[in-house]
Formats: structure tokens, sequence, C-alpha cells
């Protein structure tokens, strides 16, 4: 006889597996719709600030996600990059975010001064997908905000931000309309 009673524990840790699953679909999709816009992920990690500490149970999973992007530079091409792009996703609340409904966040790092590839690479960090929380300023859904200059990054001289529910993202269509084109709608209108 099949067993017709469904372990509750079990139904928690097949969700998780959903949810990260979906996250990463989310996120692969992300690259693929900017790629067809010129620009490729500048990291293969996606998150960071796990905590090991058997007293921070909260910690001990992913509540956000990220990848950032910086643009197609052809082989040998000097192109020199005024702006790295990103795409997130908040599940939860972090040390210092309140996420009160799950998010996908997308914006872009202004820096000042043009950097090469291998400085680009370097001049971001992953906490710099959370500056749409940093603005407490009051905001509709889909308002892009901006910050100006970060006293941790020294080249920054600001970031435009702007975060969607997670839950309207349903499809590659969604994500297109919702996340990507406006990202690069505001990318095009950045001053060269």
């Amino acid at each position: 006889m099949a067993d017709t009673v469904t372990n509750p524990t079990k139904i928690l840790f097949e969700s998780l597996v959903q949810l990260y699953k979906q996250s990463q679909l989310l996120l692969l999709d992300a690259d693929r719709l900017m790629a067809k816009n010129g620009w490729e992920p500048n990291n293969s990690a996606i998150f960071s600030g796990l905590s090991y500490s058997l007293s921070n149970p909260e910690r001990w999973y992913m509540r956000w996600a990220s990848r950032f992007y910086l643009p197609t530079i052809p082989e040998g091409d000097k192109e020199l990059i005024e702006h790295i792009a990103f795409v997130s996703i908040h599940l939860t609340s972090d040390h210092d975010t309140k996420v009160e409904k799950p998010l996908v966040s997308a914006g872009w790092l202004l820096y000042e001064k043009p950097m090469d590839i291998k400085e680009a690479t370097n001049s971001w960090d992953y906490w710099m997908c959370k500056y749409w929380f940093y603005d407490k300023s009051a905001r509709g859904p889909s308002e892009w905000h901006k910050t100006g200059k970060s006293a941790k990054v020294k080249n920054l001289r600001g970031t435009e931000t702007f975060a969607v529910p997670l839950f309207d993202v349903i499809s590659s269509d969604k994500l297109n309309e919702l996340v990507i084109n406006p990202l690069m709608t505001k990318q095009r209108q950045q001053p060269k």
C-alpha cells in the first residue's frame, strides 16, 4: 500500500529545493537576455554572507542571489567600462535589508573614471545588489532611485536601481518586460 501521509519536513525540503531551482532558472534567463543586449556575467558565484554559526540558523540559507554584468568587449579591444549592471533576487530580509515580499532588483553601478576590464572586474562586490534597499525615501513599484558616492568603493559615483515583485516575474517574457528592458532603457540614457 502506498504511503498516503505526507511528511511535513520532506515537503519543506522539496519546497526549498524548488525555490532555489526557480531562482537559478530566473538568473540563467537574465544571463541569456543580457547577452542579447551585449552584456555578460562577471561572476560565477551568486551569493555570499552565509553563516556558519549554530546560533544563526536564519542565515544558513540563501537570502539573496545576484549576477553582475560587464559589456561584451571584442578580443583585443580596449573599450573602457563606466558602469556595471546587476540583476538580483531578494527572497527574505538580511541584516541590512527588509524584504516584506520577495523582489527582483536590478540596476547600474556608475563609476567616476572609466576602467579597463581587469579593474572593472574588481570594482564591485555582492552586497552592492542591495543598493535599492539603502535609499529609505518613499518609492513605488518599479520606480528608479539613485544613490550617491560610496564610502566603501572609491571610484563609485552612484547607483540607479529599481525593484519589482518576484511573483510578477512569471515567465521569460515578463522578466524581459519588467526587468531587462527597463534596465537597458536606463543604460541607453547614461551619459557617455
